[in-house]
């Protein structure tokens, strides 16, 4: 990474189970007007989406997140893939419905970013029928998107 970009560290609450299974995440964000522009999506950091501004402070020569400047109205939503040989499956199509993703091996887990111009319809219906037939779960990182009306 060039200079215009910093690791920001972002402090996690863990429950009694340990979950997330760190205290820490780090998200890369670059430098820009008005504080650090995020640049990759969360796996376990809720309320931040790639394209959102933060403010930053210095803690012993490491960068933590102090406060979030402005939304670039993504949303990211969090998938827990059950069977593990399908995890490339459910990512083709999530991507196939336009969203980014990144996936967390280990834990079979895709942190997926939908972007501002994309609807939630076909997502949606995608997530809860394969959550129906326990083949995933999934949860929102952020939700910036309005809920089309018959998910509600």
């Amino acid at each position: 990474m060039s200079d215009a970009y910093k690791k920001v560290l972002f402090r996690l609450q863990q429950d009694a189970d340990g979950y997330p299974p760190a205290s820490v995440e780090g998200l890369w964000a670059k430098a820009t007007e008005g504080g650090y522009e995020v640049d990759n999506i969360p796996f376990y950091v809720y309320g931040i989406a790639p394209g959102d501004i933060i403010g930053t402070r210095d803690e012993a020569g490491e960068t933590w997140f102090d406060a979030l400047r402005s939304s670039g109205g993504r949303s990211v939503f969090r998938v827990i893939v059950k069977p593990p040989e399908t995890l490339d499956q459910v990512r083709t199509a999530l991507e196939d419905f336009g969203c980014k993703c990144e996936a967390e091996q280990a834990v079979r887990m895709l942190a997926v970013e939908v972007a501002t111009q994309r609807s939630l319809d076909t997502l949606l219906y995608y997530l809860l029928t394969q959550r129906e037939a326990d083949l995933l779960d999934f949860e929102e990182g952020v939700l910036r998107h309005t809920i089309p009306e018959e998910f509600r």
